[in-house]
């Protein structure tokens, strides 16, 4: 079974008789390419012309992040499953502000249900941040974004009031988070980004194409608007667990304090995928397939569902996690 590769330390990741090596000064390592779905590297890394060959033969993305985690793009092997026909239907999406501000709603209130559903599993409530009409008559995406920003500084407040003392959010920062709480939500944002853009390769979906945020150079924008559906359900979930559970502790053991931020040190980051890795293969029971479902494989599925909306075949409806449904 392929899973993420994640290299935190300085050295060469390089090619020998078809099988990747990573090497440094203390260790020589054989990564078998079956094994490998995609790899992340959060080090100073050098990556040989013959490892990106080998990547690109077997369609394993690499993404790459910067000393402070923050993401700094991704080497996208050649298209395997590529449709131009799809990519203009989901131009003509976009380019129709009608068509937009549909599938927005629909990611709106697909947020607030997994919002919802996560603090309603936690506390046993689950009030709604919308009124009924509150979608109905927005008529640009700037304003969605309002409302959805003032339904995310509600949520977060409440989701702020669960947290251990140590890992309270505050206020929600990014860049550089000042503190704990705010460290581990921005770390674990950036890596459901990456793992969207590699369940694309998995897909026809033009992730460079969105339908909510503005696309731009440099990042795939569609993985932005659909993330959004997970951060609740996968991230918050995850980070819930681990700060409750005392696996992670807010002091010098597990984060640093750099350039005026808060950041996971490698002991930290460690750790994290450690219990990371374990989250994405658990699964869930999928009301709609009647059978049980990773994390990891849920990406995939709903950049189907959204393929299907763009097909005019069936109504995006994003999943709900834990509902399942």
């Amino acid at each position: 079974m392929s899973k993420v590769f994640y290299i935190f330390k300085d050295g060469d990741l390089y090619v020998k008789e078809g099988t990747f090596y990573f090497k440094n000064a203390e260790i020589s390592v054989p990564i078998p390419v079956e094994q490998v779905m995609s790899f992340e590297l959060h080090g100073g890394c050098n990556v040989s012309s013959g490892a990106f060959m080998l990547a690109g033969k077997h369609n394993i993305p690499i993404h790459i992040f910067d000393y402070y985690a923050n993401y700094m793009g991704t080497y996208w092997p050649k298209e395997h499953y590529f449709s131009g026909d799809l990519t203009i239907k989901q131009s003509l999406v976009y380019s129709d502000i009608q068509k937009r501000l549909e599938l927005a709603r629909i990611l709106v209130k697909g947020v607030e249900n997994n919002m919802r559903a996560f603090l309603g599993h936690i506390e046993g409530d689950s009030m709604p941040f919308l009124k009924d009409n509150d979608l109905n008559d927005v008529k640009s995406i700037q304003d969605m974004m309002l409302i959805e920003a003032r339904m995310r500084k509600d949520y977060y407040n409440r989701f702020d009031a669960m947290l251990p003392d140590g890992f309270k959010i505050d206020r929600r920062e990014i860049r550089p988070p000042s503190n704990f709480g705010n460290s581990l939500i921005s770390f674990g944002n950036t890596l459901l980004y990456t793992l969207i853009i590699t369940a694309a390769r998995k897909t026809s979906v033009n992730i460079t194409i969105p339908f909510y945020h503005e696309p731009a150079a440099g990042r795939f924008a569609l993985s932005l608007d659909l993330s959004e559906v997970f951060k609740p359900g996968i991230v918050d979930r995850f980070l819930y667990q681990i700060v409750k559970q005392g696996i992670l502790q807010p002091n010098q053991v597990h984060f640093n304090e750099v350039g005026g931020g808060i950041l996971l040190n490698e002991n930290g980051k460690k750790i994290f995928m450690e219990y990371w890795d374990k989250w994405l293969v658990h699964t869930i029971f999928h009301k709609k397939l009647k059978r049980k479902v990773s994390h990891r494989h849920l990406l995939v599925l709903e950049m189907h569902k959204y393929a299907k909306h763009i097909e005019g075949i069936e109504k995006y409806d994003p999943i709900k996690i834990p509902d399942g449904d």
